[in-house]
């Protein structure tokens, strides 16, 4: 197993994790320009230097059912149960940290894509492509002209941190719901652990009416806790 060189994309201030068990064999990164040109009056033609747009990655790899030489973990996680998770963070409205040693990635980002399937002749081993872009809190900016060069700057005025802690959202029930699908569908997947988080968030609203822990009803507002 590697130690050198690990992959990682995190969630919720680093509260979930997943190592990438197999190095996809290359990584495009798109790195461009944002840099624009004006014409002002009396000074012609100004080029703005502005940062660079966000970095852009993408990458195809598998999550395996089993073990094999190479492999980059030292145990398994079910393949269908890294794709929910992936499919989670995917939808919430928070960055994942997206790390690779050994080539200085060490960025927030957001999932822009993530594909997947499970491929003839080798049952639970999940095949994906993913793409991310680098996520930046935003800031405001003062624009500076060196009228000698005719080349404008553009300063920040304020940086912020990422916010990469994930934020309490709220449900409302429809008929036909329980604790152990709204779980699903918020995790990725449903244990009676997570099933009595929701309700030790939602203990007032669960308990009056007095049918047991389990018991909700449509159009109660649920807070659904970070996992």
């Amino acid at each position: 197993m590697s130690t050198k060189y690990q992959m990682w994309i995190t969630w919720n201030a680093e509260k979930q994790k997943i190592q990438l068990p197999v190095h996809p064999e290359s990584i495009s990164i798109k790195n461009g320009s944002n840099n624009d040109t004006v014409n002002v009056t009396g000074l012609g033609d100004i080029i703005i230097m502005q940062s660079r747009p966000a970095l852009e990655f993408s990458f195809s790899s598998f999550f395996p059912a089993a073990k094999f030489p190479g492999i980059q973990v030292s145990s398994i996680t079910k393949p269908l149960t890294l794709v929910k998770k992936i499919n989670t963070w995917k939808e919430s409205t928070t960055p994942v940290h997206f790390l690779c040693t050994a080539i200085g990635i060490d960025l927030y980002c957001t999932i822009e894509t993530f594909n997947y399937e499970e491929v003839g002749g080798d049952p639970g081993t999940y095949q994906y492509d993913i793409a991310l872009k680098e996520y930046r809190e935003i800031s405001t900016r003062q624009v500076t002209v060196n009228v000698s060069t005719n080349v404008a700057s553009v300063k920040k005025k304020t940086t912020t941190r990422v916010n990469s802690t994930s934020t309490t959202k709220t449900y409302t029930v429809v008929k036909g719901d329980c604790l152990w699908n709204i779980a699903k569908k918020y995790y990725g997947t449903a244990t009676m652990t997570l099933c009595k988080k929701i309700y030790n968030a939602n203990k007032s609203v669960i308990d009056k009416h007095k049918g047991g822990w389990t018991m909700i009803w449509p159009g109660d507002v649920l807070t659904i806790p970070a996992a």
